[in-house]
């Protein structure tokens, strides 16, 4: 026991003991509680996922994305689940029970085009009738910090969907390129494919931006695109539809084929060839043509009685629908010709001639 004859000393122990104790508990200090970090990245926005053949393609945006904040990759996680099952599903569930199927990269999310991961399953596996598939992505910066999870996407793989299109021709008119295509015989599970509507697809050479051509899925193997550009090359791609529990579906697309129509079809002749002459002179009247492409006019001119040998008046195409033949010999009777161009050089047949003679 202490000597209690001397309380101060005893005092003055207990006072240091104190002091070193209150000293041990400096890093243990109680404070205000510290919120869990904020998440670097937005979650990924607008998740869905369409089904065109044995594929699921899930797509998605990304907004508020900076220099400063910007995923590196867009991990795409993936539950199979029973198709009846509910779909409500806690977050913790479908972490625990998801898996990691892929991942894509930050060039690939920084692409102008919606960034999208193609998943595949097999159509002959019958165990895909009885499920359902639940797609979300969870973004991941730089330092491997990952934004929030995205909101689901679920999918029902059907095998009923008609197999991609073949053999796709082209044939090239003044008005339209002119596609047909073979149909599919059948199904992804080699059922037979009724009922099938179709698609046409088209892109530019050296654009990745592709438009469906068509308003609604059309009946038979074949379409007219009239809205094109002569010397522009397409590429064109088909799909099949086929409607699976009352809900249209695409195949996969048939081969590409790419298409550079040229215009090698000339304008009408001209019609309606008038003329008068007087004061020496031969002036010349006609209709304009119709078309869209028409460069302009060549004017033709011989002397009747002569070797009927044509000189060309004009050297190059004039646009007015007139002209004033300033050459002619007084009292000579010429015969005229007028002869469309287009924009690409072609020449239309020799209108119906005119006679003039030159009146002094």
């Amino acid at each position: 026991m202490p000597n209690l004859a001397h309380p101060w000393r005893w005092l003055g122990v207990m006072v240091g003991v104190l002091f070193v104790a209150a000293s041990g508990l400096g890093c243990a200090k109680v404070g205000p509680p510290v919120p869990p970090p904020r998440f670097t990245l937005s979650a990924a926005d607008d998740l869905t996922v369409t089904q065109y053949g044995d594929q699921l393609i899930v797509r998605f945006t990304t907004t508020n994305q900076t220099a400063s904040k910007r995923a590196a990759r867009a991990d795409v996680l993936r539950r199979v689940e029973p198709r009846d099952a509910p779909l409500a599903l806690p977050e913790d569930t479908f972490l625990r029970e998801a898996r990691l199927i892929g991942s894509l990269t930050g060039a690939e999310l920084a692409t102008p085009t919606t960034p999208a991961y193609a998943d595949r399953f097999d159509p002959a596996d019958a165990s895909w009738n009885d499920k359902r598939i639940r797609y979300a992505v969870r973004l991941v910066d730089d330092r491997g910090r990952p934004s929030p999870l995205s909101s689901y996407a679920v999918a029902y793989p059907a095998a009923a969907v008609a197999q991609a299109p073949g053999d796709v021709r082209a044939d090239v008119t003044q008005a339209a390129i002119q596609l047909r295509w073979q149909p599919p015989e059948k199904n992804l599970d080699a059922s037979p494919a009724t009922e099938v509507r179709f698609n046409v697809y088209r892109r530019v050479v050296g654009s990745s931006v592709e438009t469906r051509r068509n308003d609604a899925p059309l009946a038979t193997p074949q379409f007219a695109d009239t809205d094109f550009v002569f010397e522009t090359e397409y590429v064109y791609t088909i799909r099949a539809v086929s409607l699976v529990r009352g809900e249209p579906i695409e195949s996969q697309p048939s081969p590409a084929l790419q298409v550079r129509p040229v215009d090698t079809f000339p304008p009408a002749a001209p019609s309606n060839l008038t003329g008068a002459s007087a004061a020496g002179l031969v002036n010349l009247f006609f209709p304009a043509n119709p078309e869209r492409d028409l460069r302009g006019y060549v004017i033709y001119r011989s002397e009747r009685g002569a070797d009927e040998s044509l000189v060309k008046l004009t050297p190059t195409p004039i646009q007015r629908t007139t002209f004033q033949d300033q050459t002619g010999v007084s009292g000579k009777t010429y015969r005229y010709f007028v002869t469309a161009v287009d924009v690409f050089g072609n020449e239309s047949e020799r209108s119906l001639p005119v006679e003039v003679e030159v009146i002094p």
